[in-house]
């Protein structure tokens, strides 16, 4: 697959009525449609799937770009029949 490159932004929020840092990462052409403001020392390099959640051009909502590798970080607590 290609790579993008994916950008934190800020977005209006009429809930605080002040400028919040989105809990999505965007591709610059995203970002600009929805009228966001691009923050350039964020830029990052991903795999165009990253991109190709339910929102076109913007990853899904807590995507970590940087995904920590070595150690567990989560516990599945499922249920199992016995």
């Amino acid at each position: 697959m290609s790579k993008v490159k994916i950008y934190r932004f800020t977005k209006y929020s009429i809930q605080s009525d002040g400028n919040e840092k989105s809990r999505r990462w965007g591709t610059r052409e995203a970002i600009e449609g929805i009228g966001g403001n691009l923050i350039e020392d964020t830029e990052t390099e991903v795999d165009e799937s990253a991109v190709a959640s339910d929102i076109g051009g913007f990853t899904p909502i807590d995507f970590d770009p940087h995904p920590r590798t070595g150690f567990q970080t989560q516990v599945y607590a499922g249920l199992r029949s016995v």
